[in-house]
Parts: structure tokens; C-alpha cells; sequence
């Protein structure tokens, strides 16, 4: 079902008896969850007509008594039921071990009194099993996937006017190059420009980005990386410098890079093979959003050079930590390097 629609079902006061929440993108499933407590239950009562629970601590026969239990002092009960991960594939670590087939009988005459709400950040449901088909039934199913590209961007203005003020598309755009794909990130940073444009009426632009958004040190190294496969060694290096004037630590900046250069070779060598970002994404447990940009670095170094600039960083990170070469003088060498092999590329 697509959130959207569930959402205006609950503001219209239309309750299903069974939500299954699904999928990597916990802040939208949190705040679906928040919506939820807001407009089911009687904050008078909340405390009485809500219930959330861990599936790994709790026996899912233990929630489902809670869930058949009447409301007290309301009309209608919440039970939400995190970490639902015998909806899955995986088996983690539980107290208690729950037998799921006994969802089922529940699914057959739910009370109308109760919404039950289960939900698990798996990127996807087990489909073989019988609940699970069941659920798909009789249940409002809803996946909560990472946006992307325009969905991305769409959910940045729509939280900016959440914040009662509003921005381009193209800055939402610049925002989520800036701060990358993480929604809790972003939405404290639109709430931060917000306040500083004043709030109602306020206008998030080119220069409140420049100004206020924050970085990451991850981020500053896949941004440097981003200058050197562009052409541009010499702003590249001016942010290498930046990094090492505010005290980061050389051996992890080099970490850092030998993780984008990974990233860099799983793209080089499985997107050609029909891989779509979601996909890859998934696989390499990382925001499509760093395969995408990944996948634009990529396309300037061959999957022979990626793998000669890695090899490179393992001997000196080995250096590195024994002693044998300067720190900063060892980051501006690879990066010389992988500016190099960029235009070996250009040149082929």
C-alpha cells in the first residue's frame, strides 16, 4: 500500500485492524508510528492503549494478548510490535523464541478495537511464508525503501515547509549532495536553517546552504575524491588540508578513502552487469544514493586502476602505522596518484 494513501486513511480516521512496516527506511517508518499514536489514541490515555514491544524480548502470543485486550478508558488500542523479524529471512538472537503461526488465527477476526502495527528494517519480507502471505492479504502492507534522485528531493522541500519555509528544487538537490542521503540528518539540518531565516515565510537559499550545512568527515572524502575525478587535484587538495587542519587523524582519512575506493570497484565491476542502484545498494549496505554518486566517480577509472590505487592504500596504510613515511606527505602522493590514473583514463 502506498504510504501516502495510508496516511490520509489514518487522518481520516480510518483504522486498519493490521499495519506490517517494512524496509531500511527507519525515520519515515518512526514518524508513520508517530502518526499513528497521534491520531489512534486519546493522549488522556496513552499510557493505558499503548503498547510497543520487541519482538527479540517478548513472545509474539504475549502482544497479541495485549493487542485482544480492550482499550481502557478509550476506543482504541495501539500495540506496536518493532524488530518483527520472523517476517524475514533472518534469525537474530532472541529471549524468547515466538511461534509465528500463531499470527494467523489473529488475522482471521482481529478486533476492531485494536490496531496492531508490526514492523522490521529489512529491505524486504520473506514471500514464502505462509503469514507473510497471509499479511499480504489481510493487512495493510507498507515498504519503506531510502529515497532517491527525486523522491529525495521532494521529501527535502516537503520537511522545509514542514519548517514553514522553502527552497528550490535544485538547492534540495545541492542539500542532499552536501549532507548525503540520511533523512534524521537532514531534517535537523533544515531545521537548523529554518530557525536561522527566521522561521514562517523563511527562504532556505544557495548561500544558508553554504553557510550552515554540516559535513561529515566521510562526506568531506568522497567530496575530495569527487574534485580529483572531476580533474581538479588542486581543490582536492586544498580539502585534504582543510580535513588536516581541523586534527583528523591521516591513517583514518586514509580509511576513508580506501572505502570509497571499494565502493568505487563494486560499481566498476556490477553495474555494467544490470544491476540497478536499489539493488546494489542493498548488496553493498549503503544509501543508493552513494551508489549513484559512486557510480559517476567510477566511470573515470578503469576497474584495473581501482583495484592498482587500493593495492596502493593497503602498502600505505601499512607504512603508515610502522613508521616508515610522513603521514601527509603519504595522503598528497595517492591522491597525486589517483589524479594520475584519472588522466590515463581521459587519455585511453
Amino acid at each position: 500500500m502506498p504510504l501516502l494513501s495510508a496516511i490520509r486513511e489514518i487522518r481520516q480516521k480510518q483504522f486498519a485492524p493490521i499495519y506490517v512496516l517494512y524496509g531500511p527506511e527507519s525515520f519515515l517508518a518512526e514518524e508513520f508510528m508517530t502518526l499513528a499514536k497521534r491520531e489512534m489514541i486519546d493522549p488522556a490515555y496513552a499510557d493505558l492503549n499503548l503498547s510497543v514491544y520487541d519482538c527479540t524480548e517478548t513472545p509474539l502470543s504475549h502482544i497479541l494478548q495485549d493487542a485482544e485486550t480492550l482499550p481502557f478508558l478509550g476506543e482504541h488500542r495501539l500495540v506496536i510490535a518493532k524488530q518483527a523479524y520472523f517476517l524475514t529471512g533472518s534469525k537474530p538472537q532472541t529471549k524468547h523464541e515466538s511461534d509465528p503461526n500463531v499470527l494467523i488465527p489473529y488475522l482471521e477476526q482481529p478486533p476492531s478495537y485494536t490496531t496492531l502495527i508490526l514492523y522490521t528494517n529489512a529491505d524486504k519480507l520473506d514471500e514464502r511464508k505462509k503469514l507473510v502471505k497471509s499479511l499480504q492479504q489481510k493487512a495493510r502492507v507498507i515498504p519503506f525503501p531510502h529515497l532517491r534522485d527525486s523522491d529525495l528531493y521532494a521529501w527535502i522541500e516537503r520537511q522545509a515547509q514542514k519548517y514553514e519555509t522553502s527552497m528550490e528544487r535544485s538547492l534540495a538537490a545541492k542539500l542532499a549532495e552536501r549532507i548525503g542521503g540520511d533523512l534524521r540528518l537532514l531534517d535537523k539540518e533544515l531545521e537548523k536553517m529554518s530557525l536561522y531565516v527566521g522561521g514562517k515565510g523563511g527562504v532556505i537559499t544557495d548561500e544558508v546552504i553554504e553557510k550552515l550545512a554540516s559535513r561529515t568527515l566521510e562526506q568531506d572524502v568522497f567530496a575530495l575524491i569527487e574534485q580529483i575525478a572531476a580533474g581538479r587535484l588542486d581543490k582536492g587538495l586544498r580539502m585534504l588540508y582543510d580535513c588536516l587542519k581541523t586534527g583528523e587523524e591521516p591513517i583514518r582519512l586514509l580509511a576513508l578513502m580506501a572505502r570509497q575506493f571499494r565502493l568505487l570497484l563494486h560499481v566498476r565491476q556490477w553495474a555494467p552487469k544490470g544491476y540497478s542502484q536499489q539493488q546494489l545498494a542493498g548488496m553493498l549496505k549503503v544509501h543508493p544514493y552513494a551508489v549513484k554518486k559512486a557510480g559517476e566517480q567510477a566511470r573515470y577509472f578503469s576497474e584495473e586502476a581501482l583495484r592498482k590505487l587500493l593495492a596502493i592504500l593497503a602498502e600505505e596504510d601499512f607504512r603508515m602505522k610502522s613508521g616508515q613515511v610522513d603521514k601527509r606527505l603519504a595522503l598528497e602522493l595517492f591522491m597525486t596518484r589517483v589524479f594520475e590514473e584519472r588522466m590515463k583514463a581521459k587519455r585511453s
